[in-house]
This record gives structure tokens, C-alpha cells and sequence, in this order.
């Protein structure tokens, strides 16, 4: 069946499952207001109708009304409060005061492998946040909406512009050359989010976005972040980075239930970069590099079609043709306006919408949504569609035994995602290099009669125009996530549970490439189909009940079996026989290639908890792992942890009212990585080349370890949570250290080994950090409260030691410097030459007054952040609210692309200043004392020389503090405010939404530059490092509808 036809057709099942729902006695109208013991009013407070979904929430002055049955029961409840139940009588008014419940300050929270927990019993820390979070002030992939959320928590989006993937890291790094991101478990079902073919440092690369970017996040109900091993051991190697877990939105018993979200956004570009409007091509501050063209007889200069650099004399207005265009004929050498490169991109739109039919009786529940987004792209091209149908019900078979199903299929559709980095392929890497007296209108028309691109220079960079329109590419993606859960309750201690899960994808590519593109001029096409399957499947046997009148216990045993296989058969040809012709039976060459990695995993494990009297908790497990990808001996590995919890509180009878809640907290845990696949025996490549007409295969270049082992992390952590003044005041601290054993390193060969590199295990990471949330609610009145939510988190991984022999380890290879990571030191280290300098720390300056290159290497900055942070602010007026938050980062550097190219070719704004040029440093004289410099430089030798032509890269690292208003939001609640009487509406909500709408603060390069510090190149750990002319991040302001019915 057709998804549209799919889609339309929902409109007609709602209905008809509205009219399968019987009107069971008569309703009426009740009213009323819920107080807390001091008299003031509880807005948020849910008000149900007892074995019904029937309610509502409570508005900023405590007042409720809606429709109930007659004689129903309804059930007032508030988080930190004792839950009440009221009949409904003969009136129409039920005025509440709920009673304080200190006990209710820890609430059930779903932990590893699905296993509910009360929070005041979990030795390990853990943050939810509620799907409303993210799905009203959406953002394209669903990992970047944590930013700012979640203490201890580093989002980054990467430069690949519109549902590109999303760099996420929880505590800091932990391995060299592994993955650093955390596992994603989507109702318990661990899910692939791997991105396919991370975009390179300079080639140039498509970003296609990674796995979670395909979740729907009108589907969630919360997010739960297991930050550290204790509280993610159960998941064992795959756990070792921490692990998010996503909760699905289900149905509950009671009346048929109709939702709909419509959500509308605009982006725009929320940084543009900037370029210096005054200087022309050449060198040397003069118009010498011009060469001379004669045109109907008259002779003009002409740009060279060599000419890159922007050092020459003033843009004056003469007349000059360009050499590499001459069809262009004589233009005005005149600067463009400064913002004209934003012409180049358009106004983005997205459209999201979804519809939600749930509901159930006592025997079961189902929920099932349909869900459509289209966005186009600020590029003009670019655009993503996501369509997604997920279904999950629930069956009480008998009154032992349950079921639970889940389907989820997703297709999303992507045209002409832009490439990033490369001059020779990126349009915004092509668009900062062009001169700033070219028109981008000019550049429109791109191709000329006979094929070729019309353009100043006849390589590299490349017209941005021909780009858009040659270099093409499709993708589409077919996905099913799903599981089936069998439960069995033998009694009422002891519970047996089996599922089975799958995540599969199908994902296909195209990309085109014309011919005369620079770089590929015979043209190419390029096809490959990736299958990527998972399979989970699991066991878990609990016993829990009261032990004795003091003890509470409850053990869990279980096993996991993981089947993971990924293949990937493509092909590529080059040159055309009929021209224009993009079909691999057309090209002249062709070359294929054809990939098949699998992967097994078998796993148990057990949990274990102790209760004391409510307050003391104790939790141990275990889990052994049993992977594919280690050597033989080593493929068993076992990882316990232990923490514990004493609610002091409670313990010591402490009465509320200043100090309302007080827990302790601290664990131990061990986990770690395994391998990639294939690492500990030697194999063979095929060629996707012939030799005399004949395939061939190549060795690996790798020397295999055949005893690999597991990299290997233990934890230990301490915290504690405290709230005060009547639950207004809340404090959630943490302690953390941590290392990482036995890193999986690749070692250099000599080449007369016929090797290049041989694998070891070796080295260790040293993490440590805190992580700190504080939340208030400085005021709370009858029609007002205002709420206020701060988290900070600072982690610092150093590297401790490597395998003997290697003094350094590099991660990350740039222009100018590297990433690395050396014992002793911090990890993620940026290496690179500085400025010659003297004892003092003063630049040493030449005879000629030009800046000198250090001789050695040495440390320009770290890409760890200090601090990471967000700062929440939300207000309630009556029926309005707003809110709004900022997120922030001190600390750590980033090597700026940018910068650097901007400083090789003279475009940068900040070398618009050519005059009185001095070198700030000082020259040796012959007497073998410093002095000053009083030499006027050339612009090319004050700027260029100091960066690129200089090898110095030191102006090129800069700092990546940050301050951003991340997300603000108004809306008006129409069923708080009791405008919904008499319709068939439950609630409705209007929102006016923006994210990224400004920065506050951002270094003063960056700012000069016009670039954002956030977005990496790609999302591997080192790049978060780099800088490379990305797709500019967008502002996006639009409106959210939700209605229930």
C-alpha cells in the first residue's frame, strides 16, 4: 500500500474507532481548585477520572474543569504529594488540599533493560526529560533537542546542513580509536547510529545523517540518560559510553483518545560569513598580476585564471574581464554589497505533522501514529522528507500472562544533501573563495554551450552554481524498528519476561557528478545499496517482594543474544559514451566494490537489590560477554558494578519544610569496548581496479592481533540530592573518575615488513569531571509561577599512558596541525607550529620584520571543553507560558579552516586593514638585544604570513566558548484556561517556537568571520576539533499546534 494512501486513509480508521467507543452513562461539568497545605494553589496538578485517560492538568492558579461521569471517582495527584481520591458527588465543585508525601520525591523512573526503578533507589546518576520537551520546540534529529537538557552531555550537529547527523558524547572520551557515543535503546531495543561514511577532512563528503535523526519526537514520552557504567553495566561492552533510552508514547484504558500536532518553521541562516570589500587579486598591493585582453579593441586587464589571492591594489571601478570567462565580458571592478552571499541561500521550511489514535480497555492498550515532515533545505536543492507509521499495543492475555508489540517504519528521502569541505566540491567552500567583485548572479548562469563551467578560475574552486546543479545526489532510506514482548507473572513475586527486537534498514544513494566538474571532468555516477540489520533478543527472570518487615529484595537473570550484519554492494563509473547520460551501462569504466561485516554478541548477566526500611539500597550486577570480534581466548569478558543509596532523610526523620528530601549516593562499575569487526585475522581486499584485464586482491596492510582484548573502563562515582523549602529548591551533584585500559591502537611498520601498521592493545585514559543541576521555583502564586532549571558539567580526560615506544598518538590530521593525544597530557591536544619566540614569549620577527616559524611542534590548544551548561527559564501566566533556554561552553579551542583560507587568499574581514602594517614582535640586533619592529609589511606578509604562507597555526586556533539562545517558546493553553467547554476539543495548545534564534556571546574571530564556534565536521570525537566551511547553522522560528479530541 502507497503511504500517501496509507496517510489518508488514518482520518477514516479515527473515526471509525470513535464511533466503535460507547457512551456509558450520563456526564457532567466539575470545577474546581487544588491548594497545597499552605493555602497556595498547585498548578500542574493532574486531575483523572479514575480507569479512564479522562483528565486534565491543573492551570497556574490550581483551577481544573472538565466533563466526568456520573459517580465517578477522580484522582488527584502532584508530584511530592500524597495521591488522593474523591468521589463525585451530587455537586459540581471539588475543591482539594493534597497532603505532603516527602516518600513521593523519588519517582519510578524505567532503568536498564526496561527494569522500572523508584529514583530514590538508584547509587548511580540519572536525568529524564519528558517527550513534551522535545517535540514542541523540534529540531530536525532528536539528539541535538538535549543540548543544553542534560548535565554532562556534549551535542554537537554536524556541518552537513538539514538532518545531517548529530555528535554526541556523555562524559567525555574514553577511547583513542573506538566509538565514543553513547548506545540508543528505543523501548528496549537497541537501535544502529552509525552515520554511513563520515564526511572527510578536505575531499569533500555528503553527510546522510545517522540513525537516531530517523525517530519521530511527537512519538516520545521521555528520555532517560544512563550517564556512567554503574547505571548502564547491564548493557555491558555496548554500554560503556553510557546509553540514552527512549520511551515510546503508549495508550491507556479508557476513552479513544485523538491527537494532532502541526508544526511549521522557518530557518534562515543565523550566521553569515564575512569578507573584507575593499581589496582586489594580486600581490604586493598593487594591479601587476593582471594580464591584458583586448575586446572589440579595446584592451582591459584580466584577471589570470591562476589567481586565487586577493593582496593587490584596490577595487576601483576600472573595467576587467576575466581571462577563464572572457564570454563575461568587461565588468566594474567593484566590490559586491557585504551581505551578497546571503542571495545565495533561501528561506528553509519545515513541515512536520502527526495524528495519533490511542486509547484500550483493562484487556489492552494501543497507540498508533502516523507522522509526516518535509523540509527544503536553506540551499537551494537540498531537502529531506520523513514519513514515519508506528504502532504499539498491549494484550492482558490472562491475568498472568501479557503482550506487548511494537512496529515502527520509517522512510525518509533526501535530494542533493551538500557536500562539506572540499573547493573542488563544497558550494560554501567555492562561495568563500570566489573574489568579492564577482556578482553571485553572474555565476547563475554556470554552463557554457559547449559543457564547461563558466567560472573566474578554470579549477579548483569551482563556480558554487555548477555545484548545486552538477553534483547531484538522491537517498532514501527504509527503516523498521520493532520488538515483540512476551511477560508471565507465575505469582505475585516472580515474573518471567522474553522479547525479541529488530532495526532494519535498507538505504540507497546516488550520486552524480557532471562532466567538466574540476577534479572529475570525464563526469561520474556512483550507486550503492547498504542492508544493515540488528537483532536483539533477550530473557529476563525477576523475583522481587518483601523480604521481612524491614527488607525489600528483588534479583533478575538473564541472557541477550546480539546478530549484527551489515552489507554494502555498490558500483562507480567514470566517463560516458553518450554525454549526459548518468547510468553506470553508459560509463566507460567501471569499478565495483561489495562489503559484508558481521558481528555476534552473546551475553547474561544479573541485578541484584537490597532495601532497608525505604531508605538504605543496595545494587549489584553482573555481565559476561561473549563477542565475535576478539581473539579466541579473549572473547569472554565480565563486568560488575555496585552501588548504593541512603535516603538521609528518611533515616533520620527529618521533617520537611527546610530540608524536604536528602540522599547520598555511590557506586563502582566496570565496562568497556570491544572491536570493530575483523581486526584479529589477516584478510584480503578486492581490487576494484583490473590488472591485464584480470581482478585482483591486495593484503591487508594491518598486522592483525590475534589475542585482541577488550578495552576496559572502571568508575567510580559519588553524589547526592538534596531538596528544600517545600520542594522550590533542588540540588543534584556528582563526582566521577574513571579510566580506560587496554586501548586498541594501530603501531607503524617499517615498510620492509611488507606492513604498514600492526594493532595492539595498550594505553590509558584517565576521565574525571562533575556534573551539577540545580533547579527553583523562586515564585509560585495564585496566577504566576516562574521555574528556573540550571545544569553544569565540567569532564577532563587526559591521556595516561600509551604502548611503549609511541610518544604520541595522532587522532586528527589538518592543514596546518593535528589532533593528538601524548602521555601525560590532556587528550585531544592541538599540535602545530608557533610564532618563533625568545625567552620573554616575544614573536622573533626577521631582518625583514616578518614573522618567524617555530622550529618544533607544540600545544596550541585542547578541543576538551571546561564547562558545559544550560540555563532554563520557564514562566506561567493564567493560560500563557514561556520559556526560553540558554546554553553556553567555556573552554577549549577549535582550528578555524576559515581562518586559515581566509588569511592564504586575503578575503577575511579582519584583513580589510592595510595600512601602517607592523609586525607585533620584536627583531635580534647585532648587538644580541630585541627591539621592536618599526618595518611596515606588505598586507600578504602581515596576515598570510603570520598563518598559512608561514606554516604558523597558531591565528588559526580559537577559542570555542559560547553563549546561545538555544530555544524560546510562547503559547497559550486553551484547556487551562477553561475555553474548551461544550466542544469536542480536550486540549489544545498554540506555541510560537524558535531555536537558535542568537548567540550572546562567541569569540571575536568567530564573530569577525560571521561562522558559528558549534558545528563539527563531522562526528567522529578529534573533529569536534576542526572547523571546515560547513553549511551554516540556521535560525529557525515557525508555530506548534497540538489538539486532542
Amino acid at each position: 500500500m502507497k503511504l500517501k494512501s496509507l496517510i489518508a486513509r488514518v482520518p477514516l480508521c479515527c473515526i471509525l474507532l470513535l464511533t466503535g467507543v460507547a457512551a456509558t452513562g450520563q456526564t457532567k461539568s466539575v470545577t474546581g481548585i487544588v491548594k497545597d497545605g499552605a493555602g497556595q494553589p498547585l498548578p500542574g496538578a493532574s486531575v483523572i477520572e479514575k480507569g479512564t485517560t479522562n483528565g486534565v492538568i491543573t492551570g497556574p492558579d490550581g483551577k481544573y474543569s472538565f466533563r466526568t461521569q456520573n459517580g465517578a471517582v477522580l484522582v488527584f495527584s502532584f508530584y511530592g504529594f500524597k495521591t488522593q481520591e474523591v468521589p463525585v458527588g451530587a455537586g459540581n465543585v471539588i475543591d482539594i488540599v493534597m497532603e505532603g508525601d516527602e516518600k513521593q520525591l523519588s519517582e519510578v523512573v524505567v532503568t536498564a533493560l526496561g527494569i522500572e526503578r523508584n529514583k530514590k533507589s538508584l547509587g548511580y546518576a540519572m536525568q529524564t526529560i519528558s517527550g513534551e520537551k522535545l517535540s514542541e520546540n523540534k529540531d530536525l534529529n532528536v539528539a541535538n533537542s538535549l543540548k543544553g537538557k542534560i548535565a554532562g552531555i556534549h551535542v554537537n550537529p554536524s556541518a552537513g546542513g538539514a538532518s545531517g547527523s548529530s555528535f554526541v558524547v556523555i562524559r567525555g572520551a574514553s577511547s583513542l580509536t573506538g566509538n565514543n557515543q553513547p548506545l540508543y535503546v528505543v523501548d528496549g531495543v537497541p537501535i544502529d547510529n552509525q552515520t554511513l561514511g563520515n564526511p572527510s577532512a578536505f575531499g569533500g563528503q555528503r553527510d546522510f545523517g545517522d540513525g537516531i535523526g530517523n525517530i519521530s519526537p511527537d512519538d516520545i514520552e521521555s528520555v532517560s540518560v544512563l550517564k556512567g557504567p554503574a547505571a548502564a553495566a547491564l548493557y555491558g561492552a555496548r554500554g560503556a559510553n553510557g546509553v540514552i533510552l527512549i520511551n515510546s508514547k503508549k495508550g491507556k484504558a479508557g476513552k479513544t483518545s485523538i491527537d494532532i500536532t502541526s508544526n511549521t518553521t522557518f530557518e534562515s541562516p543565523n550566521v553569515m560569513p564575512t569578507f573584507q570589500n575593499v581589496w582586489g587579486g594580486g600581490y604586493d598591493d598593487n594591479y601587476d598580476s593582471f594580464e591584458k585582453m583586448t575586446i572589440d579593441g579595446v584592451e582591459y586587464d584580466a584577471w589570470p585564471t591562476w589567481l586565487v589571492d586577493n593582496w593587490g591594489g584596490r577595487m576601483d571601478g576600472r573595467d576587467i574581464v576575466l581571462t577563464a570567462w572572457p564570454e563575461l565580458g568587461p565588468k566594474p571592478y567593484n566590490p559586491q554589497p557585504e551581505d551578497n552571499q546571503r542571495e545565495f541561500f533561501r528561506t528553509g521550511k519545515t513541515f512536520t505533522n502527526t495524528i495519533a489514535v490511542s486509547g484500550g480497555t483493562e484487556k489492552g492498550t494501543y497507540r498508533l501514529s502516523v507522522g509526516d515532515m518535509r523540509n527544503e533545505g536553506i540551499i537551494p536543492n537540498n531537502s529531506v522528507q520523513r514519513q514515519n507509521i508506528n504502532l504499539l499495543a498491549s494484550l492482558n492475555v490472562t491475568k498472568r500472562l501479557s503482550v506487548e508489540a511494537k512496529v515502527n517504519y520509517i522512510r525518509q528521502k533526501g535530494e542533493n544533501r551538500p557536500e562539506v569541505g572540499g573547493l573542488l566540491t563544497s558550494p560554501i567552500a567555492s562561495m568563500m573563495a570566489t573574489p568579492r567583485f564577482i556578482d553571485l548572479d553572474w555565476q547563475k548562469d554556470y554552463k557554457r554551450p559547449n559543457g564547461t563551467m563558466y567560472g573566474f578560475k578554470a579549477g579548483s574552486p569551482s563556480n558554487p552554481y555548477w555545484l548545486l546543479n552538477e553534483l547531484l545526489s538522491e537517498d532514501r532510506r527504509d527503516r523498521m524498528i520493532g520488538y515483540v514482548l512476551a511477560r508471565y507473572r507465575f505469582t505475585d513475586w516472580l515474573t518471567l519476561q522474553a522479547r525479541t527486537g529488530t532495526d532494519f534498514y535498507t538505504e540507497q544513494r546516488m550520486v552524480r557528478v557532471g562532466i567538466n566538474t574540476p577534479g572529475t571532468l570525464d563526469g561520474s555516477i556512483a550507486n550503492d545499496e547498504y542492508h544493515v540489520k540488528e537483532e536483539n533478543s533477550d530473557v529476563l527472570l525477576t523475583a522481587a517482594g518483601n523480604l521481612s518487615k524491614n527488607f525489600t529484595g528483588s534479583v533478575s537473570v538473564g541472557a541477550n543474544h546480539l546478530n549484527r550484519r551489515q552489507t554494502q554492494v555498490g558500483f562507480t563509473g567514470t566517463g560516458f559514451n553518450i554525454p549526459n547520460l548518468y547510468h553506470i551501462n553508459n560509463a566507460r569504466t567501471k569499478a565495483t566494490r561489495n562489503a559484508d561485516i558481521r558481528k555476534v554478541m552473546n551475553s547474561a548477566y544479573f541485578t541484584g537489590q537490597l532495601g532497608y526500611r525505604n531508605y538504605l539500597f543496595l545494587d549489584i550486577t553482573g555481565r559476561n560477554d561473549w563477542s565475535s570480534t576478539l581473539g579466541v581466548n579473549n572473547s569472554s569478558f565480565f563486568y560488575p558494578s555496585i552501588s548504593t543509596s541512603f535516603v538521609f532523610t528518611d533515616a533520620l526523620k527529618i521533617e520537611p519544610g527546610v530540608l524536604d528530601y536528602g540522599k547520598l549516593r555511590v557506586s563502582y562499575a566496570e565496562a568497556g569496548n570491544d572491536a570493530s569487526p575483523y581486526m584479529t585475522t589477516a584478510g584480503y581486499s578486492l581490487s576494484n581496479q583490473n590488472y591485464n584485464g584480470q581482478p585482483y586482491a591486495a593484503i591487508s596492510s594491518g598486522v592483525p592481533l590475534t589475542d585482541l582484548k577488550n578495552e576496559l573502563t572502571r568508575t567510580f562515582e559519588v553524589g547526592t540530592e538534596l531538596r528544600f523549602l517545600n520542594n522550590r529548591l533542588g540540588l543534584d551533584f556528582t563526582w566521577y573518575t574513571g579510566s580506560t585500559r587496554n586501548q586498541i591502537l594501530p603501531v607503524g611498520l617499517s615498510a620492509s615488513t611488507g606492513y604498514a601498521t600492526r594493532l595492539i592493545n595498550a594505553g590509558e585514559i584517565e576521565n574525571q569531571g562533575v556534573e551539577i543541576l540545580l533547579s527553583a521555583t523562586p515564585v509560585r502564586s495564585k496566577n504566576f509561577n516562574w521555574d528556573l532549571t540550571l545544569n553544569l558539567s565540567r569532564n577532563k580526560s587526559r591521556v595516561v599512558s600509551l604502548a611503549p615506544g609511541i610518544s604520541t598518538f595522532r587522532m586528527f590530521t589538518i592543514t596546518r596541525a593535528s589532533i593528538q593525544a601524548t602521555p601525560g597530557e590532556a587528550f585531544g591536544n592541538i599540535i602545530g607550529y608557533d610564532f618563533m619566540r625568545n625567552e620573554a614569549g616575544e614573536k622573533v620577527l626577521n631582518e625583514q620584520g616578518k614573522y618567524q616559524r617555530a622550529t618544533e611542534t607544540t600545544i596550541l590548544g585542547n578541543i576538551q571543553p571546561d564547562w558545559l551548561g544550560g540555563f532554563t527559564n520557564s514562566f506561567s501566566y493564567k493560560g500563557f507560558t514561556l520559556s526560553a533556554l540558554i546554553d553556553f561552553r567555556k573552554g577549549g579551542q577549535i582550528f578555524s579552516q576559515s581562518w586559515d583560507d581566509q588569511s592564504a587568499k586575503g578575503t577575511g574581514k579582519f584583513t580589510e586593514n592595510r595600512t601602517n602594517l607592523i609586525a607585533d614582535g620584536v627583531i635580534l640586533g647585532t648587538d644580541g638585544k630585541y627591539t621592536p619592529s618599526d618595518i611596515v609589511l606588505l598586507a600578504q606578509d602581515y596576515y598570510a604570513g603570520a598563518g598559512p604562507w608561514g606554516d604558523i597555526a597558531t591565528n588559526a586556533i580559537i577559542d570555542a566558548d559560547y553563549a546561545a539562545l538555544r530555544e524560546a517558546s510562547i503559547g497559550y493553553n486553551f484547556g487551562a484556561a477553561g475555553l474548551l467547554k461544550n466542544t469536542l476539543l480536550r486540549n489544545a495548545r498554540a506555541s510560537i517556537v524558535g531555536r537558535n534564534l542568537f548567540y550572546l556571546y562567541r569569540d571575536e574571530k568567530f564573530k569577525t568571520m560571521g561562522l558559528s564556534p558549534e558545528t563539527a565536521f563531522n562526528t567522529s570525537i578529534s573533529a569536534q576539533g576542526y572547523e571546515a566551511k560547513g553549511v551554516p547553522t540556521t535560525r529557525s522560528i515557525g508555530v506548534n499546534l497540538s489538539f486532542t479530541f
